[in-house]
């Protein structure tokens, strides 16, 4: 009797070996589930993403309508020179700093004086330019510092009060210089961007001056008007300078810019308000030649440590994003596509130029 009321007493419970597995179990449901999740929520970012360039080409379409042409990107080239070069002669803003009052920026844009540069040096539009456009951040994007401006600039003051200038993941693409046979030997060829010929610059949408749509005889919907180029941060620094300049020769200017800085001081282009926040396009999208930004210098080339400047590697100045596969593009029409890695080089150059004569079909990209 005693045994039998000490064996009702005892409870049951899981051997050592059965909780092992029960946890082993658990670990692989996770490791399945996991990865969908990672699926899920990158194609929310990406479709957020698709939003943000939809609303960018409403912009657009409002600015035209208003103006009779779409905005000048502020960054343009010179094809006086040769090989033909980039210039600064639009003012000191960005086309994204001008479309704000049709994206509900005009809070924004009414603080701004494009009369002179965006990052004059009084500071008089730093409280503008210091806005977090949240329509101009990927959210798959990442940058140091995180967050929705560049952080204390130790060369401008100004930029404590705020912490920095808002930070920029889209710009247009103005111009392109693959080769258009998709030759490797040119002027600018260099192992992150092979393609690149200097000589073979051709203008994108947005250009020198105001672009009237009548001028992309290459058709709206088969020319790029913003894509992404997304996580630059103050680890890059661009090849160009705060002056305007027509490729060869300091000009006078609007503004020196901010607080220390001088015409020779390398321009910021992460930021939205920022004209050089355009750039051309040299290759494939989501070039993975690293490094990208001049925090690193290029192990075979010996000198300071900025030699990754212009050299169009990883995302300094070129398509790029942080979604797998491809990148996120407006289009001349309004639209917004994916564009794959695997494009061939010579329908993107296609694809750039607004007035190239290129035919391609939908099925090419």
């Amino acid at each position: 009797m005693e045994n039998r009321l000490r064996d009702s007493n005892q409870r049951s419970g899981f051997t050592l070996i059965e909780l092992l597995v029960v946890i082993a179990i658990i670990a692989v449901l996770i490791a399945l589930l996991l990865p969908a999740v990672q699926s899920a929520r990158e194609a929310a970012r990406r479709a957020q993403c698709i939003n943000n360039l939809k609303q960018m080409g409403l912009a657009l379409y409002n600015y035209e309508s208003a103006g009779g042409a779409f905005p000048p990107s502020g960054e343009s080239t010179n094809f006086n020179l040769t090989p033909p070069s980039t210039q600064f002669v639009d003012g000191g803003w960005s086309a994204l700093a001008r479309i704000l009052p049709f994206m509900e920026g005009g809070n924004s844009f009414n603080s701004l004086n494009f009369n002179v540069d965006y990052n004059e040096a009084t500071g008089m539009n730093y409280t503008g330019c210091a806005t977090v456009v949240n329509v101009y951040l990927c959210p798959s994007a990442t940058r140091l510092p995180d967050g929705g401006r560049d952080g204390i600039d130790p060369n401008d003051p100004v930029t404590a009060l705020l912490n920095g200038y808002g930070n920029n993941d889209y710009g247009a693409t103005n111009y392109t210089d693959i080769d258009p046979t998709g030759s490797t030997r040119y002027a600018g060829s260099f192992p992150a961007t092979p393609y690149r010929n200097k000589y073979s610059r051709a203008n994108g949408l947005m250009h020198q001056g105001k672009t009237r749509l009548a001028e992309v005889t290459d058709g709206l919907s088969n020319t790029i008007a913003i894509g992404e180029d997304a996580g630059r941060d103050p680890r890059y620094l661009s090849p160009y300078t705060e002056a305007y300049y027509d490729g060869v020769n300091p000009r006078p200017i609007l503004g020196l810019g901010p607080a220390g800085l001088s015409q020779g001081a390398y321009r910021r282009f992460w930021r939205w308000a920022e004209p050089d926040e355009a750039y051309g396009v040299s290759g494939q999208p989501n070039n993975k030649f690293r490094p990208d930004h001049e925090a690193t210098g290029f192990p075979w080339v010996a000198g300071p440590p900025y030699v990754a400047q212009g050299t169009n590697a990883g995302n300094n100045d070129e398509l790029f994003s942080f979604h797998p596969g491809g990148v996120n593009l407006l289009m001349g029409d309004g639209s917004v596509r994916f564009l794959k890695d695997s494009i061939n080089v010579v329908t993107l150059r296609g694809l750039v130029t607004c007035a190239g004569g290129e035919v391609l079909s939908s099925d090419q990209y």
